[in-house]
């Protein structure tokens, strides 16, 4: 049995990630070695290994010498997301459907997400959002499909965070995943395919009209 040790600079990158995730940085903020050192009160090459962590993750940028900079989306970059989740998501629901695999993950993140009040902020819909999601991935029971989900949700994540979007409803957000999970208990792998090119869509135009507002 292998023990994972968390390290300082794991501590750190965790710490920077969380502030990420909750919109505490705009994109195109700069991050600088000296100043993170200071503030966690860690040294400088520990600072630099948690950043390398979160560019190879696809928060942050940084150019050689450079300070690290937070991460900013254009409407083509939200297209590319698209582009990558929509392929790799159908597969999971076809992987889920012709195996007959289990729906209790889904089903229980389905659950929570309809528990959430309309008055819940926009970080914790965005949470719940990504996990039913990603109990999709885990259903299917691909590693692979799981870890690439895993690295295309921290982008989306920044991106809804820097993007601070609102949600008149979120019961009705929460009842558009029922309307998913109904599609995967229907058998039907053609409806359910639809029903997530639907889905994907709805996200798509969603996250353009955010970034053409955050332009203006």
């Amino acid at each position: 049995m292998s023990i994972h040790t968390v390290t300082v600079a794991d501590a750190v990158a965790d710490q920077l990630r969380r502030r990420l995730l909750s919109g505490h940085y705009r994109g195109g903020d700069q991050l600088r070695d000296t100043d993170l050192s200071q503030e966690f009160g860690v040294a400088r090459p520990t600072v630099r290994a948690a950043v390398q962590t979160l560019v190879a993750e696809g928060l942050l940028d940084r150019g050689r010498g450079r300070s690290a900079q937070v991460r900013s989306f254009t409407a083509e970059d939200a297209v590319d997301l698209g582009r990558l989740r929509r392929p790799i998501e159908t597969i999971a629901v076809e992987m889920i459907m012709s195996q007959a695999r289990p729906l209790t993950g889904i089903a229980s993140a389905a659950r929570a997400f309809s528990a959430l009040g309309d008055d819940v902020s926009w970080d914790v819909v965005a949470g719940h959002d990504v996990a039913f999601h990603r109990a999709v991935f885990a259903a299917a029971g691909s590693p692979r499909l799981l870890r690439t989900f895993d690295e295309l949700s921290a982008e989306l994540r920044l991106l809804i965070a820097q993007l601070r979007p609102t949600y008149d409803s979120v019961s009705d957000l929460a009842h558009e995943h029922e309307v998913l999970l109904d599609a995967l208990r229907s058998g039907d792998v053609q409806q359910a395919k639809a029903a997530w090119n639907a889905h994907c869509d709805d996200s798509e135009r969603f996250y353009l009209d955010l970034i053409q507002e955050h332009a203006r």
